[in-house]
């Protein structure tokens, strides 16, 4: 049954031509509806009752227009873009926000409720992304909400990484799909802007699932952009090449068009060579939960552990840190010196109390210099600038290099929080138009339109009496009708005596009706006395607003100080709460910890708990670590550690050990850990040999790549041969730091291939029947996986466990070769590997361990025992 257009559907699928990619809140009345559609989306997503219009069958659904910001919430975390087409055309101004205060500023620009009959006039007023919000109930607080233009040209990609809450504009030139698929995920933009047809940039973005506007190739024209751009930033834009410059454009014109009002807050494009920072690609951050833990919170996650921070700006400043560890020694340092300062300082006191008072001092100078901002927001600013000039003066006595660079880049502003404090009243509204913006006494002209709402009648009476005793006439009255308005009455009786500024107005039987340019000038008054007072305040406080937006760019930049602070701040206090130690930074190669520790497990244990580990890694002696042990023993724990603390050391952080010391990394890789990818097809172990082509490329001597149980999602020998393979490829074609751990302890055989192979095992004592887990890294290769112990402990049934002994035992038999030699070291056609050896390799163990006693210091007791052992490990190998 075809639907019957009606004048309001013919409207309204008029203004949805204009925004067919966006959800549209068309207002009607008290609510925004949603038509056809996107009241089918909207209804899903928002999970609100679908219905239709009884009249013509169009589907609907609809939310109040005084709860809008919630919904659209919703659906801009949905990745759907929103388009508000309100009822009249707006006001002007910036300050109109909802009916509650809301965030999005939709009213004031038409209440829905004007008297006009017939179908009202609507317009689209704000097109909402998910990478153009500005809003504090949309926004997550400790996250920045990156908008990324993507161009591609000869020079490879370019990205400009836009925070309109902020201000912050970030481009990068990067060359190569895999780094720049890097880049994206360590930007984790809100939505993506890339042009149409482009073949490099559909293969770049080829199964991500970002948020995509697909812009005209014009918004891409590095020509047109060098000048949008220069008109907007004027001198301190910089030079930008082509590719820059177009995805740099494409953003700066994408949010104009979108976000509306001033963008004097946005900062010039500040270019980022990705070499300056270490790379952790994405795969290691979540095998680390760096950021997130594997259930997506924070709690569980090396942020969780070091993000003490007392406002959303230093949380997002930390988080940063993290996933752009630096590589240049001196900065790396700078941080050092500055935590080590806080680290004995008293940050309870005074430091605290200034951030807690600044809160998102960044993303309201974001506000006010977009002139979105309250008058709360505006008191906001007064007492965060307040708290600044007291955090100025705490850290005027601090005399490290960092703190005091950190001094000179806080501008308190006094004269700025002074003229706040004058004009704004203590308790503002958050709406401007609300009124009661103004502090009392700011304005005499405000002071006297207040009294005149508040007290009409009694302004009117002390006029009558003033012309009474002017006239001289008892009788005078001062009245209103709706007719006339206000007037002067006086009797015939009296006539005499009137003034002659009255100029007559009304004649009645017995009395004449005046006016007089001050009746007729407070008649004004009283009539628009309301209406004027609200539009007075709101032009006084737009003018206040403007002033503030010429300083955004300032408090943008104390903000920053502010966040590196509290950033320091929160890495200070855990430092000193936990017991880390400053690492030694260097460029040698090595990395050489006493006593590490894994920071996220360790906060979860009582103290003394964790086990502490060494490790000593270095690209020309100890190149390649085995780890070798059971299951459960923690190997993968000792990875992840060693990881982290790299991290920590990089990103400016004190590191939990007795003693590190840390050479720069390049690059921190990891293959830790077993998932599928089945919507692409493909496998566990597919996926596993995915990664691990991925990390064999591009390594260097500054590398460190951890791998943890390569080729176990495969059958026991071509998982053993893969293992073998890529461990003897490390060593030979790269000189990167690896840890590989294994499951397969016949590896432990590599060392004896190749030099700069050490073996590490996982200390285990049989105690009886039982298997202890130490937990301790031992310079040892481990004699066995243990995996049927840990069968055992697990419940498998005896005879299973006795059976898979003898297996084990008859597989064991044949690992070496008729020389000795490890079978899996041989290569076709290849030499044998030099040694001799005319035992097999239990026997060998066995001479091992009778030629590492010394027989000089052993007693016959000692001596039979030591005898007692070897014999009861040769029975149960039989």
């Amino acid at each position: 049954m075809p639907i019957k257009q009606t004048p309001l559907v013919a409207q309204y699928l008029s203004v949805k031509q204009k925004v067919p990619d966006a959800i549209l809140f068309f207002r009607l009345g008290d609510f925004y509806e949603m038509f056809f559609e996107d009241a089918e989306v909207g209804a899903r997503v928002l999970d609100i009752q679908l219905t239709s219009r009884s009249k013509d069958g169009v589907p609907l659904c609809g939310v109040p227009y005084h709860a809008a910001e919630g919904y659209i919430a919703k659906l801009l975390k949905a990745g759907l873009k929103v388009a508000i087409c309100e009822q009249s055309a707006p006001e002007g101004g910036a300050g109109g926000s909802s009916g509650k205060g809301g965030a999005f500023q939709l009213t004031g620009l038409g209440d829905g409720r004007a008297a006009a009959r017939g179908l009202m006039p609507r317009q689209i007023v704000r097109v909402i992304t998910p990478g153009t919000i500005g809003e504090e109930t949309v926004l997550v607080a400790d996250e920045k909400n990156f908008l990324l233009a993507i161009a591609c040209g000869a020079q490879g990609f370019g990205f400009a990484a836009l925070e309109v809450s902020t201000g912050e504009f970030l481009t990068a030139r990067i060359t190569g799909i895999a780094g720049a698929r890097e880049e994206l995920a360590r930007l984790s933009p809100r939505e993506l802007l890339a042009p149409p047809d482009n073949p490099q940039i559909a293969e770049l973005l080829r199964g991500l699932r970002y948020p995509l506007t697909r812009l005209e190739a014009a918004a891409f024209d590095s020509s047109s952009a060098r000048f949008a751009l220069a008109a907007h930033f004027g001198e301190g834009l910089g030079e930008l090449d082509d590719v820059i410059a177009a995805a740099a454009g494409a953003a700066l014109g994408y949010v104009k068009e979108n976000f509306g009002g001033n963008l004097s807050h946005l900062r010039p494009p500040q270019a980022y060579q990705v070499a300056e920072f270490m790379l952790v690609d994405e795969t290691t951050r979540r095998h680390l939960e760096l950021i997130t833990s594997s259930d997506g919170g924070r709690s569980g996650s090396l942020l969780g552990v070091l993000d003490e921070s007392l406002t959303p700006i230093g949380a997002r400043t930390l988080a940063h840190w993290m996933v752009y560890p630096l590589m240049e020694i001196a900065s790396i340092r700078r941080r050092h010196d500055a935590v080590e300062e806080l680290f004995d300082s008293d940050l309870g006191g005074a430091p605290s109390a200034a951030l807690r008072q600044i809160g998102d001092l960044e993303r309201l100078a974001g506000r006010i210099g977009s002139l979105r901002a309250s008058p709360r927001d505006t008191l906001k600013l007064s007492q965060a600038l307040g708290a600044v000039a007291a955090l100025k003066a705490w850290l005027s006595e601090r005399r490290g290099e960092t703190l005091q660079d950190l001094t000179g880049r806080l501008e308190a502003q006094p004269a700025l929080a002074a003229l706040i404090d004058s004009t704004i009243s203590e308790e503002p509204p958050v709406n401007p138009r609300d009124g009661g913006a103004i502090r009392r006494g700011f304005s005499a002209e405000i002071d006297e339109l207040r009294a005149l709402a508040r007290d009409a009648r009694g302004v009117i009476a002390q006029m009558e009496a003033a012309e009474r005793e002017r006239a001289r006439i008892p009788s005078l009255k001062v009245r209103y009708n709706q007719v006339f308005g206000y007037y002067i009455e006086v009797t015939r009786l009296n006539l005499e005596r009137v003034p002659a500024d009255y100029e007559r107005k009304q004649t009645l039987v017995g009395a004449e009706r005046f006016t007089t340019p001050a009746l007729k000038e407070l008649e004004r008054k009283i009539l628009s006395a309301e209406g004027g007072l609200k539009e007075l305040e709101l032009q006084m406080f737009m003018k206040l607003l403007r002033e503030l937006a010429g300083h955004a760019g300032a408090i943008l930049a104390t903000a920053a100080a502010v966040g590196e602070f509290d950033a320091l701040m929160s890495l200070a206090l855990v430092a000193r709460r936990r017991g880390y130690v400053r690492p030694a930074m260097d460029a040698g190669g090595a990395i050489k910890i006493r006593d590490g520790r894994h920071p996220v497990l360790e906060s979860g244990m009582r103290p003394g708990e964790f086990v502490p580990n060494d490790l000593d890694c270095d690209p020309d002696e100890r190149q390649l670590l085995l780890i070798t042990g059971p299951n459960m023993a923690g190997k993968s724990t000792y990875l992840r550690q060693v990881a982290l603390i790299v991290i920590m050391a990089q990103m400016g952080s004190f590191v939990p050990a007795v003693e590190a010391r840390v050479s720069i990394t390049d690059r921190v890789l990891t293959r830790i850990g077993a998932r599928d990818e089945l919507r692409r097809g493909e496998s566990t172990f597919m996926v596993e040999m995915r990664e691990t082509a991925r990390l064999l490329e591009g390594l260097t001597a500054r590398s460190l790549l951890l791998l943890d149980e390569v080729g176990r999602g495969t059958s026991t020998f071509d998982g053993l041969a893969i293992a073998w393979a890529v461990a003897e490829y490390l060593h030979d074609a790269t000189r990167a730091k690896v840890l590989f751990a294994t499951h397969f302890h016949e590896l432990t055989d590599l060392a004896r291939e190749r030099p700069r192979v050490k073996n590490l095992s996982m200390a285990v004592r049989e105690w009886g029947s039982e298997v202890l887990f130490l937990r301790r890294v031992v310079e040892a290769p481990a004699s066995r996986s243990y995996g049927i112990e840990v069968a055992r402990l697990a419940g498998l049934p005896a005879s299973l466990v006795a059976r898979a002994r003898e297996i084990l035992g008859n597989l064991e038999r044949g690992e070496l070769d008729e020389t000795g030699a490890a079978r899996l070291a041989r290569s076709p056609g290849g030499p044998v590997a030099p040694q001799i050896n005319l035992f097999t390799a239990s026997e060998q163990r066995t001479l091992d361990e009778l030629a590492a006693i010394e027989v000089d210091r052993l007693t016959p007791i000692d001596a039979l025992n030591a005898l007692a052992r070897i014999v009861e490990r040769s029975r149960r190998r039989e």
